[in-house]
């Protein structure tokens, strides 16, 4: 199959000049502004002595700065790594010299907080005189040496030399990077963009994170190599999902792509049926983990709009097999069909195994794991099991692996097993994932203490070690976790005793005033003293406060008061206050 060579993705970038690249909440970026970011920043690389091959780290809160760095490291064959903007010191560590990365480029907080010792270049979004690309704009960009003028990215050929590395979990003394060469990512941009029906002039809505796969790649990435836009609205939150999806009219999206999480919550909680409806709509996309049927039946016809379903990990690149309704894809319910890959079923065990040019060539600096990943013959090995169905797609049935897909985020026990772990009160933690509706599974942990400590506090400590994303949503003091003779733990037992466990907890003392008893269940669920919660208090200002912990105090509340308050105003709450006045409402 013949990909798009860097050279002609840069001559069509060029091109499109004053056409939309990136739109955000608050700003918009011109294809003309990125081809002028991508020069400058070349310069730059130039400037630092950087030769092709060298590794490099990027993180910042600024979507448009961090994809900047990130496009031009690709055009310019510099190996880059996206980190997270809330990776801790240990983690940035471990990767720069697991990486020899000899530059950063990242928000002056996080160059103080890591100070890796190596160049580093601040991405600021502070006010100054002249924007970014030499004309003032509303709110400036910066990169505080960046070169006045800018040179020509060196436009590397289409091999097996590296793209980019995206370090997906793994502990912080041992980081685990995948290695994405430049034809895995253009013949994977190639396949999704044709089987989505992705041209120049497009408006793709993903408002994933960043930092994994499916925000950065399937993305900003697969717009440009498009020539698409990508529309970025600042990130999914059942607290203003009503802005947010209303921006996707808004901005006149063509395609819509999320997680099958989100598409729970749009299903339960959307106040409205027209977010899709404008003509320029032609598909609505699922990633990063199974959609199930019912789902995908009721959004379908709950908005009037075909929905397709995208299976693939970090080590395909974005994607692999496809369901939904156009001709090279599978069956809805199922996981799809290959396209422009290779894919077969391992005849003992029933794993799923890809072979093709989306596929990675192994772990960074890992032999070990690299050689386990491959059969002898060279397929990939998922870890999932899968059964083949009757036109040649495959419908997924588990994990081999123990690793928790929450929300479509893909969580290894072991990081949060180490993290709790190094807390001088536990003595030992065990996490396991629990089914959950809408997150499909979440993350619990198991604790053993050896001296007094609550959960709020273990809680403390986690977000002080974890992205937020990755802190479990209950840890659970046991006496002993169950474990075998070997000394392995044994997980069937952990998950049935935390269960029940969960299910078990919750507020018990009811009479109080209105505000004072929301204010015990929210600090209970968002694991924080309630002295730290007032009716002003939002998602922005509770660090716990996130989509799946709203739903659970909403939960919580309804049981606590005996009440069914409107499943469709959890959308609309803004702060405690809100909540505090529903419930009064609702008793009244």
């Amino acid at each position: 199959m013949t990909h798009a060579s860097l050279t002609s993705i840069w001559s069509r970038l060029e091109a499109l000049g004053t056409s939309d690249f990136m739109v955000l909440r608050d700003q918009s970026y011109s294809y003309a502004d990125l081809a002028d970011a991508v020069r400058r920043v070349c310069a730059l690389f130039e400037a630092d002595g950087l030769r092709e091959g060298d590794r490099i780290i990027i993180s910042s809160k600024d979507d448009f700065a961090s994809v900047a760095v990130f496009v031009s490291a690709l055009f310019h064959g510099i190996v880059p790594t996206l980190l997270s903007s809330e990776t801790r010191h240990d983690r940035a560590k471990g990767i720069a010299s697991d990486t020899d990365c000899v530059a950063i480029f990242a928000d002056p907080d996080l160059i103080a907080d890591w100070n890796l010792g190596v160049t580093s270049h601040a991405i600021s979004s502070q006010p100054a005189k002249t924007g970014w690309f030499g004309h003032s704009r509303k709110q400036p960009l910066s990169i505080k040496d960046l070169p006045e003028h800018g040179i020509a990215p060196r436009l590397p050929p289409t091999d097996n030399s590296l793209a980019y590395l995206l370090f997906t979990s793994g502990t912080t003394q041992a980081p685990t990077g995948v290695q994405i060469t430049r034809r895995n990512v253009l013949a994977n941009t190639a396949t999704v963009a044709r089987v989505m029906n992705l041209n120049e002039g497009d408006r793709l809505f993903n408002d994933m994170l960043l930092a994994h796969a499916d925000g950065l790649v399937q993305g900003p990435v697969l717009a440009m190599t498009a020539g698409a836009s990508v529309i970025r609205a600042g990130g999914f939150a059942v607290s203003r999902m009503e802005d947010w999806l209303n921006s996707v009219r808004r901005e006149g999206a063509t395609h819509f792509i999320t997680v099958p999480t989100v598409w729970a919550l749009i299903d339960r909680y959307a106040l409205h049926n027209d977010y899709f409806d404008a003509p320029e709509m032609r598909l609505l996309m699922s990633c990063a983990a199974k959609l199930e049927h019912d789902l995908w039946t009721r959004i379908e016809q709950r908005f009037g709009k075909s929905l397709a379903n995208e299976y693939g990990l970090t080590e395909t690149v974005m994607s692999a097999l496809y369901a939904g309704p156009h001709g090279e894809m599978g069956a809805k319910g199922t996981i799809g069909k290959p396209v422009d890959c290779e894919a077969r079923l391992d005849p003992e065990t029933g794993e799923l195994q890809l072979r093709g040019d989306n596929i990675f060539p192994g772990y960074w600096r890992n032999e070990t794991r690299t050689a386990e990943s491959f059969t002898p013959d060279g397929w990939l090995r998922t870890g999932d099991i899968v059964r083949q169905t009757s036109d040649d797609g495959f419908e997924y049935l588990g994990r081999i692996k123990a690793i928790i897909n929450s929300g479509g985020l893909l969580i290894r026990p072991e990081e949060i097993d180490e993290a709790l772990g190094s807390h001088p009160a536990v003595l030992d933690a065990v996490t396991v994932g629990l089914p959950d509706a809408e997150f499909g599974e979440i993350a619990v942990t198991a604790v053993e203490l050896c001296d007094d400590v609550n959960e709020v506090q273990l809680t403390d400590h986690a977000r002080q070690m974890l992205e937020h994303l990755k802190v479990p949503k209950r840890i659970v003091v046991l006496e002993k976790i169950p474990r075998g003779d070997a000394g392995k733990a044994k997980l069937q037992e952990l998950r049935s005793l935390l269960a029940n466990r969960v299910s078990e907890s919750g507020p018990t003392h009811k009479g109080g005033p209105v505000a004072a008893e929301v204010t015990k269940i929210a600090a209970r669920v968002f694991r924080c003293d309630p002295a730290d919660l007032t009716r002003q208090s939002t998602p922005d200002t509770v660090a716990g406060w996130d989509s799946f912990n709203q739903m659970s105090l909403f939960l919580a509340v309804e049981q606590h008061f005996d009440l069914r308050l409107p499943t469709r105003s959890l959308a609309a709450l803004r702060n405690l206050g809100d909540l505090t006045d529903l419930v009064r409402r609702s008793k009244e």
